[in-house]
């Protein structure tokens, strides 16, 4: 009876010990893996030194080392693309760093355009007899999207060695673009972009509906309930931008190297303010105000035009279109039969359709606020 309780007891003992073991296992295990994932999601802008295992490896001569810094986008760097993922679009710059030797070369990199932007920095293994590419775009401080017109700056890049020395310095005279610079691409592939110039919370907006009550059936403007309803509310927004006394302007000229693909766009608090636009412009303020009162608007772009619309129901195929471009004497009628117009004249593949609610999906959100710019007259770009 004693030596059974005895062998109890030691047995508990036994297995308390081996559940603490487990335990402490198991949380140094969570641990781990915690701090694994927090150190794969801080981005690259973390820029930790080499690994000491890899530090203290043999390293190539700087003798047998080949550095080749690329600038894709000719220098030139809009800001209204550099935080998203457009189609047809570059990074700042590009990186090629050759190792011609015999050992591993162990190199940490880091990039930035004093002013404009944070350092961005990242380590780099290249295997002997081998290259590797590195992109860089250094993310662009809230400077870049308030900025009005297209300013020099200069592009840093500097290579450092295992043991903290600088191994390669660089710098690169870049063009940073007006915020209000679009670069279209190439058969208008980053055309989705042009979401960004909707801006629905603008004060200016916020005031264009304001003064569309009054033209609203019960001064109501409620969103979304019965298509009769929408088109009413669409008319009401109408009648607000003609009771402005909005005119028709040739687009703003955009300087730089892509003067052919790339447009100067006005925001709504632009056009709202000077009571001028081209088609796109008064397009974008149109589809603010209907994204503000929460319906889903719409903008097509087509060769050498562009007009917007609003679909009659969330997630319908039933869009009501509107050319502005009637504006400021011309009727809603109007407005809708010249975007019937163009709908049939146009092929099928020259009409492209950004839907903004779409887009907003895709992480392509609206421009922040900045004071008005000054207009400019110039020659029309590649809308009008």
């Amino acid at each position: 009876m004693y030596s059974g309780r005895r062998f109890s007891d030691r047995m508990v003992r036994v297995v308390a010990i081996a559940a603490l073991t487990s335990s402490g296992i198991l949380i140094f295990a969570l641990a781990w893996s915690w701090a694994y994932f927090f150190r794969m999601t801080e981005g690259p802008e973390r820029f930790e030194p080499l690994p000491r295992m890899v530090r203290s490896a043999p390293n190539a001569s700087p003798l047998q080392v080949q550095y080749k810094l690329e600038l894709p986008g000719r220098g030139e760097i809009f800001p209204a693309l550099a935080s998203g993922r457009a189609t047809d679009y570059w990074p700042a710059a590009i990186l090629t760093i050759t190792n011609t030797s015999d050992h591993p070369l162990l190199q940490a990199v880091s990039a930035e355009i004093p002013g404009w932007s944070r350092a961005v920095g990242d380590n780099l293994i290249v295997p002997p007899g081998q290259s590797r590419r590195l992109e860089l775009s250094p993310p662009l401080l809230s400077r870049a999207l308030e900025n009005g017109e297209i300013r020099h700056a200069e592009l840093r890049v500097t290579v450092s060695g295992p043991d903290g020395g600088s191994s390669h310095s660089e710098s690169r005279p870049v063009l940073i673009h007006s915020a209000s610079d679009l670069y279209w691409g190439q058969r208008f592939a980053n055309a989705q972009f042009i979401a960004r110039w909707v801006t629905p919370h603008d004060p200016a907006v916020l005031k264009l509906v304001a003064g569309a009550r009054r033209y609203a059936p019960r001064e109501h403007l409620a969103g979304y309930s019965q298509p009769a309803e929408v088109r009413a509310q669409a008319r009401a927004v109408f009648e607000a931008l003609r009771a402005s006394g909005i005119s028709y302007v040739s687009s703003i000229f955009t300087f730089g190297g892509y003067t052919g693909t790339a447009q100067r766009v006005r925001l709504p608090r632009e056009t709202l303010a000077l009571d001028s636009a081209n088609c796109i412009d008064v397009s974008v303020a149109f589809a603010s105000a209907m994204e503000n009162i929460g319906l889903d608007p719409v903008i097509v772009i087509l060769p050498g035009h562009a007009f917007t619309g609003v679909r009659l129901a969330p997630n319908t195929r039933d869009i009501l279109y509107l050319d502005l471009t009637v504006l400021p004497k011309g009727s809603f009628e109007r407005a809708e039969q010249r975007a019937q117009y163009w709908m049939k004249k146009s092929k099928p593949e020259e009409l492209l359709m950004v839907d903004v609610s779409a887009a907003r999906a895709l992480g392509i959100y609206p421009l922040p606020s900045a004071p008005v710019l000054a207009a400019q007259d110039g020659e029309p770009v590649k809308i009008r």
